[in-house]
């Protein structure tokens, strides 16, 4: 299995760092160094397998050198020395069987260990991934109560401008009203403005007809023409007072049609938020 020489060296210097830290008493397990490291289980087993063989061979490894019996034995009988020879094959052979057993035994702990390690990942996985659908569940939660209460405020503001409108067209109703009779009355005045403008010619006419008329023939004329004076300002102020009830009519009728469209914008906004 080839494994990236930099990834390597992290797990070896891990598994260094590790068995130092117990003192070099045990080994450590193939879960930690993955942890340490932070390279995969893959990665991190190939790698233990072999630092771990190295290990056991040497620890377990014998020196072979000419023992001092051996020899000795050499300047004795043949027999002697095959005696001798013999014994430390035999030892060699143990060495190398208690090594065998050693390196069985440590491949039979790896597997527990990687089995153990492959589990508690699989677990780790699996509370991210609810912890991850938990949290989906707590924002789209927290979205349905924000629509929710968005729903009852624009409810409770279609209500507003229900009540609203109401009122404004109940104004709308009476200043239409106050305008119409606005209307009538400045009709009579200018019809009666009309009238004494023709009085007034025909004083005048009779005036300059008869020379030296009467004093009360002239008051009469001053008293026509203060009339006249009074009904032309009676009009203009009329005219004046029509014109600002016309303003507020139609400053009605603008605002009606805001809180009409501000309705349908509402009903619009709230059936979307209700559909499933």
């Amino acid at each position: 299995m080839d494994i990236n020489p930099e990834i390597r060296d992290r797990i070896l210097a891990a598994a260094a760092q590790l068995f130092e830290q117990a003192g070099r008493k045990e080994l450590p397990t193939v879960d930690a160094v993955r942890k340490l490291s932070r390279t995969s289980m893959n990665d991190a087993s190939a790698v233990m397998r072999e630092w771990r063989r190295a290990q056991i061979v040497s620890a377990s490894a014998a020196v072979v050198a000419v023992p001092e019996r051996v020899a000795l034995a050499s300047q004795q009988a043949l027999s002697a020395l095959w005696s001798e020879a013999q014994e430390l094959a035999n030892e060699s052979l143990n060495v190398a069987q208690a090594a065998w057993d050693a390196e069985r035994a440590e491949a039979e702990k790896l597997r527990v260990e990687l089995s153990s390690a492959f589990e508690t990942q699989g677990a780790e996985l699996e509370a991210v991934e609810q912890g991850g659908l938990r949290q989906q569940v707590i924002v789209l939660t927290d979205k349905a109560h924000t629509s929710m209460a968005r729903a009852e405020e624009i409810e409770k503001r279609a209500e507003d401008l229900k009540a609203a409108l109401a009122t404004a067209q109940g104004a709308v109703s009476r200043l239409t009203a106050e305008l119409e009779a606005e209307r009538q009355q400045h009709g009579l005045s200018r019809d009666g403005l009309a009238a004494l403008s023709t009085e007034l010619v025909t004083v005048k006419a009779r005036a300059e007809a008869q020379a030296g008329v009467q004093e009360g023939q002239g008051q009469r004329l001053r008293s026509v023409e203060a009339e006249l004076a009074q009904a032309r300002a009676a009009a203009a102020a009329a005219r004046e007072e029509a014109a600002h009830l016309r303003g507020q009519t139609e400053a009605l009728h603008t605002q009606q049609a805001e809180l009409i469209q501000a309705l349908k914008l509402r009903d619009g906004a709230a059936g979307k938020v209700k559909k499933p």
